[in-house]
């Protein structure tokens, strides 16, 4: 499936794994990575998957796109998960606005980039 196989979602899925190896595994910790790329990196990832969904399960063809609706809900469903239904279940999650700009600058990383992508193979 070409959306699998988009060299960005490639890169954010590797970033993303070695990073989570590097955090939790080896104890390497860099504040302003551990706290922001993570975020930035799960949109592209998280989109991709849905999108790839939408063309494998639902038949909508390889040329298929999300559309910006779906990119916007699905960010705001995430955001408002891990920004407010984590903080209030549990004290080891807390609420922070940065991290909402980093999904949304994922989501608009992957809506000009693999979304875009998809579209013209």
């Amino acid at each position: 499936m070409s959306v699998l196989r988009s060299p960005l979602f490639i890169i954010c899925l590797v970033l993303f794994i070695i990073h989570q190896v590097l955090q939790k595994v080896y104890g390497q910790h860099y504040p302003l990575i551990d706290n922001y790329l993570d975020n930035l990196l799960a949109m592209p990832v998280i989109l991709s998957l849905f999108l790839a969904e939408r063309i494998a399960l639902f038949k909508k063809g390889k040329n298929y796109r999300l559309p910006p609706t779906d990119i916007i809900i699905a960010t705001l469903y995430i955001i408002l998960i891990t920004e407010i239904f984590f903080p209030l279940l549990s004290n080891k999650y807390s609420a922070d606005w940065a991290d909402v700009i980093f999904y949304c600058l994922g989501s608009v990383l992957f809506y000009f980039t693999i979304n875009k992508a998809v579209r013209t193979e």
